[in-house]
C-alpha cells in the first residue's frame, strides 16, 4: 500500500459516514462542548448520577488546567468513564497516564505495517446482542512472539480501542474482543507475551471491555487458561471472558445476521484485507487532515 492510495470502497464510506454523523450529532469529545458555567447552571436540575459526572469532569479539567497537563475533551472523559466517574481514581490514572504514546498512535511507519498483517482488526457495523459494543478481530496464530514486536501487536489493538473511543456513547459502551484460536499453536505465544497483551488488553488505555470471546480454542488451552491467562486478569476481567465450545455459539453473544460482518479467517464471506485496507486508508486521510 502506498501513501497515495485511497480508495472509497463500500467499507469505507460506511466508516466515513459514521464519523460524520458523530460530529452532525454533536457526540464527538475533540473538546469540551458545554463551558463549567453552564453546567453548574445545569447541575441543580440533574438526577445525582449526572451530577457525579459534571463535578467529575469539571474537576479533571481544572486539574489539567492548574497543573499545565494539555489533555483534549476526549481523553478526560475517558478516563472519567473508564473509571465511573470517581474523580479521585480518575485523576491519579491520568496523571500516570496522560502522556502515554498509545494514546497518540498514528497510521504510519511499523505500526502500518503492522496493520497489514491483519492480525488485529476492526469488525465493520458488527455489534454484540445488546447492540451497545463494537467488535474487533484478532487472529492470533499470525502473532509470532519470537520474531515479531509484541509492543506494536499492543499498539494495533489500542489505536482500535483509540479509534472506538471517539464519542461520549462509545466510551460509555465500551468494545468486545473476538480472539480466534483456529491453528493457534504454542509457537504464536510466550508467557512474557501474554502477561504484556493481556495487561494491555485491561489498562493500557481507557477504553471499556465488555466481553472477550474466544473461539476455535484447542482441546488443551482450557486448562493453560485456568493456570496461566486467567492469573494474568482481574477477577472482574475475567468474568467478561467466554470461552465458546463452538464457533456458532458466538450468535448468542452477537447482534442478529452477525454472519454477514464476519471475516473469511472465520469461515464467513468477509474480505479481511478489503477491511484493513479500508480501514487504514480511512484513518490515513483523516489523519491527514488534522
Amino acid at each position: 500500500m502506498t501513501k497515495t492510495m485511497f480508495t472509497k470502497t463500500t467499507l469505507f464510506l460506511k466508516q466515513h459516514q459514521r464519523h460524520a454523523k458523530d460530529k452532525e450529532d454533536g457526540a464527538s469529545l475533540a473538546t469540551d462542548n458545554h463551558s463549567d458555567s453552564s453546567e453548574s447552571q445545569d447541575s441543580a436540575l440533574a438526577d445525582p448520577q449526572t451530577r457525579k459526572e459534571e463535578e467529575c469532569l469539571r474537576k479533571l479539567r481544572e486539574e489539567c488546567r492548574l497543573a499545565d497537563i494539555s489533555a483534549s475533551g476526549n481523553i478526560i472523559f475517558r478516563f472519567a468513564c473508564f473509571y465511573d466517574f470517581n474523580f479521585e481514581t480518575a485523576r491519579t490514572a491520568m496523571v500516570k497516564k496522560y502522556n502515554d504514546p498509545h494514546l497518540n498512535l498514528r497510521m504510519e511507519d511499523k505500526l502500518l505495517d503492522q496493520f497489514q498483517n491483519k492480525v488485529i482488526f476492526p469488525l465493520p457495523g458488527l455489534r454484540t446482542r445488546n447492540m451497545k459494543h463494537e467488535v474487533l478481530y484478532f487472529h492470533a496464530c499470525r502473532h509470532f512472539p519470537a520474531t515479531m514486536d509484541t509492543e506494536l501487536l499492543v499498539r494495533n489493538m489500542t489505536y482500535i480501542f483509540n479509534d472506538m473511543s471517539l464519542t461520549e456513547q462509545q466510551c460509555r459502551n465500551g468494545v468486545a474482543m473476538i480472539i480466534d484460536l483456529n491453528q493457534w499453536a504454542f509457537k504464536n505465544f510466550t508467557p512474557e507475551c501474554s502477561n504484556k497483551f493481556f495487561k494491555a488488553l485491561q489498562y493500557q488505555v481507557p477504553t471499556k471491555i465488555g466481553a472477550v470471546l474466544i473461539v476455535n480454542a484447542p482441546r488443551w488451552f482450557p486448562k493453560l487458561y485456568r493456570h496461566l491467562f486467567k492469573k494474568m486478569m482481574t477477577k472482574s476481567f475475567a468474568k467478561k471472558v467466554h470461552i465458546l465450545k463452538k464457533p456458532q455459539q458466538l450468535k448468542t453473544h452477537l447482534m442478529d445476521g452477525c454472519e454477514q460482518f464476519l471475516p473469511v479467517e472465520m469461515g464467513y464471506w468477509v474480505d479481511s484485507t478489503e477491511i484493513v485496507e479500508d480501514f487504514v486508508d480511512w484513518k490515513r486521510y483523516a489523519e491527514s487532515n488534522h
